[in-house]
């Protein structure tokens, strides 16, 4: 915990934010082959290790209640929104459904490999690394707490209060279950380095999604590489600097998500659903088929699903989570901070669409 609470209050995480900033900008600038290259031996060391990691978690004393505990359900929770909220938005966190991050993809991807069966592998692969983690964590978590004396109840209170989006869990806990495995240290080196490269590989298409589109305005590539990573940078800081702001960050723009997904939902219906399918898809004969069901899940489930859950959330909050609180901008997960954050992003894109769709309007005359 100390080496942990150290680290944030020095200036190391604002080196290693520049660091990442200025790597992830000569990587798109020189090109991804050389990142992709590594992580196909980093991203499969990263899974092996989390495989071995999980039978070691098991194999300690009173690990198992960890488990038992994790596949317990409490029906009671499903009528919670926030419930809800926080898995529809994890998922399309992990996933990039709903965002930027599929479309900055899809440039580079070749036809052969299909949309439905690459949506099929990221979503199925996310879910059973996400599966095995939980058992890694709540495994270990449990033993070494449980041999101290601690109770569920305490256990799991321990957990919540790991650090912001749960950044304690992995920092904090993992290094002690690696200390418990022959040449841990060597692992835990393996484990991390494999962890930084799979969120650089993230890094990687947010920066040439945002250069891109700064490239669609005009700006040269290096320029716009050059102000992205400049400004990510700065906006950054707060972040580097503050778990509790990044905890914001991470609830605000992550419920941002589900909306973001109704949206790509209406874009699809705009252009029209059975079309899409018939045109993009079926036409594919290296990928899966989709049948019509897809269609009505475009239709009629993510938006009702997606607004239904939204409101359901805001009324909520409003009345019964903070209601003495929800009005508050400052308050770092209230609704109002998510409507001001929104709105400014919101304020800004529009005015920038607008801006764009005269210049191609003007181009063209």
């Amino acid at each position: 915990w100390s080496l942990w609470n150290n680290y944030q209050a020095s200036a190391l995480p604002l080196l290693f934010h520049g660091m990442a900033m200025a790597v992830g900008a000569v990587a798109i600038w020189r090109g991804v082959s050389s990142i992709e290259k590594v992580n196909k031996v980093l991203i499969p060391t990263l899974l092996a290790i989390v495989v071995l990691s999980v039978i070691r978690a098991l194999t300690l004393p009173g690990a198992w209640n960890g488990v038992a505990y994790l596949f317990t359900p409490q029906w009671s929770q499903l009528s919670n929104p926030k419930l809800w909220l926080e898995a529809l938005t994890q998922n399309a966190w992990d996933t990039g459904a709903g965002w930027g991050l599929f479309l900055t993809y899809a440039i580079y991807i070749r036809r052969r490999y299909g949309i439905v069966k690459n949506a099929f592998v990221t979503a199925i692969g996310n879910n059973i690394v996400s599966l095995l983690a939980a058992l890694m964590v709540f495994g270990t978590v449990f033993s070494i707490l449980g041999m101290e004396g601690k109770t569920s109840g305490e256990i799991l209170d321990v957990m919540k209060e790991s650090g912001p989006a749960a950044t304690g869990l992995t920092f904090i806990w993992m290094p002690q279950l690696f200390a418990k495995m022959p040449m841990g240290k060597m692992v835990a080196i393996l484990f991390f380095l494999g962890l930084s490269f799979a969120g650089f590989s993230s890094l990687i298409s947010m920066m040439e999604l945002s250069s891109r589109n700064l490239i669609d305005f005009g700006l040269k590539r290096k320029t716009a590489i050059a102000c992205v990573a400049g400004v990510s940078y700065i906006m950054g800081i707060p972040s580097a600097r503050n778990l509790d702001l990044f905890g914001n960050q991470d609830f605000v723009w992550g419920v941002a998500l589900m909306i973001s997904g109704v949206f790509v939902a209406v874009a699809v219906m705009r252009y029209g659903v059975t079309a899409l399918r018939e045109k993009e898809v079926l036409q594919n004969e290296n990928d899966w088929d989709l049948s019509t069901w897809w269609d009505k899940n475009i239709k009629f489930v993510v938006p009702i699903l997606g607004v239904t859950l939204l409101i359901w959330w805001l009324s909520l909050s409003a009345t019964v989570y903070a209601p003495d609180d929800w009005y508050n901008p400052m308050s770092p997960y209230s609704v109002m901070t998510c409507f001001v954050q929104w709105g400014a992003v919101l304020a800004v894109l529009w005015w920038l669409n607008s801006w764009m769709a005269d210049r191609i309007q003007s181009q063209t005359d």
